[in-house]
């Protein structure tokens, strides 16, 4: 019995320092660009670290901060390997140590929100589709993965406390989001409003005059600039700043475009 609990508590606690140095990659990755970071959280079955930013960094810094993490269970695994191939420390340890590596590296990287792999998937469905509606297609989509996960985990093996307390954790993460992706949207809108000196590609937006504020802004992209051709009678073009100007200063989120200029 004693054997048994000894080795649950090496477990924890090799675990809660694959999970303390697995975030500790993101907030380092975070800090290095200068990203607002908000706190990080070690819970008992993973961690989080918060960031106050809002889908306006750069791809490449994204994919940065995303990827810091898992690859911090790289060098562990191969630290490892190394210490049991040359007989350094206990192998028992070590062969834990590798194990549980395997096993968060392989499941954060599953396209299941807010596990890495679907912030990845958040990131690939920006690039398709305008911010607001990425995020609530990757939720759906991502709601649909966790079933079929849960689906194949029962089937292939039994169904454990654990995966239990896991599996309401990403049901209670994917509730959390989803209730706050309008608040999220206005803080994308927020931040692309104080930006000042930043060069983005630009993209042009053909709306229908008819078209309010509101659903001109939604149809806004992640990592551009831009400029929005009003097809009306006489057609003119107005920029991103100016609509979102009169989005939050001038209460006009249910003007029709046309008339926003008149």
């Amino acid at each position: 019995m004693i054997a048994v609990m000894t080795g649950y508590f090496r477990d924890f606690l090799i675990l809660f320092l694959v999970i303390l140095i697995h975030e500790l990659g993101h907030a380092l990755a975070a800090h290095s660009f200068k990203w607002r970071l908000v706190k990080v959280e070690l819970l008992p079955f993973g961690g989080v670290a918060e960031m106050d930013e809002y889908g306006n960094r750069p791809y490449r810094e994204e994919v940065i901060v995303t990827l810091a993490g898992p690859f911090q269970h790289l060098w562990m695994i191969a630290v490892g390997m190394v210490c049991l191939t040359f007989g350094l420390g206990d192998p028992f340890f070590f062969e834990r140590f590798i194990a549980i590596n395997w096993m968060i590296l392989i499941f954060n990287l599953l396209p299941i929100w807010p596990l890495d792999g679907g912030k990845l998937l958040f990131l690939v469905l920006t690039l398709w589709y305008p911010y607001k509606k990425a995020k609530s297609r990757m939720l759906v989509l991502s709601i649909c993965l966790l079933g079929l996960f849960l689906s194949f985990s029962m089937i292939l093996y039994s169904f454990h406390l654990n995966s239990l307390i896991i599996l309401l954790f990403l049901l209670y993460a994917h509730y959390v989001e989803w209730k706050h992706q309008p608040y999220d949207y206005v803080r994308f809108l927020l931040e692309r409003m104080h930006e000042v000196g930043k060069s983005k590609k630009m993209k042009v937006l053909s709306v229908d005059p008819n078209m309010t504020v509101a659903e001109v802004l939604s149809r806004l992209y992640k990592g551009y600039e831009h400029e929005i051709h009003i097809r009306s009678s006489r057609p003119f073009i107005c920029k991103e700043k100016e609509v979102l100007t009169a989005y939050f200063k001038q209460s006009a989120r249910t003007c029709a475009i046309q008339d926003l200029f008149r």
